[in-house]
């Protein structure tokens, strides 16, 4: 059985039907030219489907259905695809680069904030509009004694 990984794509179930059509195709004792002859078509297109690089329309997995004899699913069987964990493996993914990307995004603030405050206590002012303004002392229960 082929498994296709949870980054399913196009060109992997295309593989997939390829081997399963050149299986057919040769279990029936037919070359490349003959089942091309039947579907008339060319044997280089033929060729290109049983290497993946071409896929099949509809009209064409009729006609291969009823030369090897097969049902459609027979055609596209061997495809081990579970959705259903991919959606859950996506949720997942997901959900961690949310939290990590939250981490990150604390720890950068409070890095930017720690720096700010060390230039304007260093400073001793703030500037604003393009004025220094002094840092005021602020009064605190201590210093009214």
């Amino acid at each position: 059985m082929v498994y296709v990984s949870s980054m399913t794509t196009v060109e992997s179930i295309r593989h997939a039907v390829a081997r399963n059509i050149k299986n057919f195709r040769e279990e029936k004792g037919f070359t490349q030219e003959m089942l091309a002859e039947k579907l008339e078509k060319s044997t280089s297109h033929i060729a290109n489907i049983e290497s993946g690089k071409t896929g099949i329309s509809d009209d064409l997995l009729c006609k291969l259905c009823n030369i090897f004899g097969k049902k459609p699913s027979e055609i596209y069987s061997d495809i081990d695809i579970d959705f259903e964990f991919d959606k859950r493996l996506n949720v997942v993914v997901r959900d961690t680069v949310k939290a990590e990307f939250a981490n990150v995004a604390n720890e950068v603030s409070e890095k930017i904030l720690r720096q700010v405050t060390a230039r304007i206590v260093s400073k001793k002012y703030i500037e604003r509009r393009n004025e220094r303004i002094p840092l005021r002392k602020v009064s605190s229960p201590e210093n009214k004694k």
